[in-house]
């Protein structure tokens, strides 16, 4: 049986027990940033660039950085051996802390990591692909990733009584920049677009560059509209949880025969791979730069993770 546990300030706790102060400026004032990772097989995956990003964000806030990826490294670490869950989700926030004085005042910065099961889409929705819908809007402060997703609550809800995945960011110049939890990318051809300006510079659309470009693909950083997407051969969102998935319907029509890209089927597995490996070898780079005792201490975490993850396939074979 698997049960979640969240972390506050470096303390892992039963999630029920995981509470903040009603004083924390993200709560009164909704000022705090945060990032969402996933592990592979454990392994964390991208934690060097999700902080550096957090700490972009953070800055905007005056947030001043206050944990390492040791810090993170360690809580992760114990949240999967005491969660018992193969892999995560994980959140990690940060906020001012507790109001002292004024307006945005607080005494110390305070973070926060939110670890569940990952919870990724299933595997029909890549096979058959999603529905979006449009929604004319945009996010605060659309380069940082802040705690304040107030612009995306009705676009959601307009996304949910139609039973799509998703919402589009339409501005009012007819340019489609982002997904209120994703970024999007056009292909036509050979050639995928997608925008760099008023969204959020994605992780995993980094990733996929590099994929696309050697598949063949010619990558293009540029506006999107609504009508680029119509007519559009593939579509695609990407997201940390979501890796890359493909749209077949927007607003209630198909794109293009409504079916799976040829193109998101080969990039699609290629950056899955390249995940799992990735996050492997940043898991190695981090354990070869740790001392001796800190080693060990990692080493003994890992072997307990692998023995829970063990018993939990037994269990699950033995239930079936």
């Amino acid at each position: 049986m698997s049960d979640d546990f969240f972390a506050i300030n470096g303390r892992v706790v039963p999630a029920a027990q995981a509470t903040i102060s009603v004083l924390d400026l993200a709560f009164l004032r909704g000022v705090g940033a945060f990032e969402t990772l996933r592990t592979y097989d454990g392994h964390p995956h991208q934690v060097r660039e999700h902080m550096d990003r957090l700490w972009k964000a953070a800055a905007a806030c005056n947030i001043p950085p206050c944990f390492s990826e040791t810090d993170l490294r360690q809580v992760i670490a114990e949240i999967l051996v005491r969660s018992r869950h193969p892999d995560l989700r994980v959140n990690i926030v940060v906020s001012p802390g507790d109001h002292t004085v004024g307006v945005f005042g607080a005494a110390s910065p305070r973070w926060v990591v939110i670890a569940r099961d990952v919870h990724a889409p299933e595997p029909e929705a890549y096979a058959f692909g999603v529905a979006v819908v449009t929604v004319p809007g945009k996010r605060l402060f659309p380069e940082v990733k802040s705690t304040c997703y107030l612009p995306g609550v009705q676009p959601m809800q307009i996304a949910g009584r139609t039973n799509a995945h998703e919402a589009l960011y339409v501005q009012e110049d007819g340019s489609v920049t982002e997904g209120i939890t994703s970024n999007v990318l056009a292909v036509r051809g050979s050639v995928v677009t997608t925008p760099v300006k008023n969204c959020l510079p994605g992780m995993t659309k980094a990733g996929i560059k590099p994929l696309a470009i050697a598949a063949g693909m010619t990558w293009v950083e540029d506006r999107l509209t609504a009508v680029d997407l119509a007519t559009a051969d593939e579509v695609w969102i990407t997201s940390s949880v979501r890796e890359l998935l493909p749209v077949t319907r927007i607003d209630g029509r198909p794109v293009a025969n409504g079916e799976v890209g040829p193109w998101a089927k080969l990039i699609g597995p290629q950056y899955r791979a390249w995940s799992i490996a990735s996050a492997k070898q940043d898991n190695l780079r981090y354990f070869n730069q740790l001392d001796h005792q800190q080693q060990q201490s990692h080493r003994q975490a890992q072997q307990q993770q692998q023995q829970q993850s063990l018993m939990q396939q037994q269990q699950q074979q033995a239930q079936t």
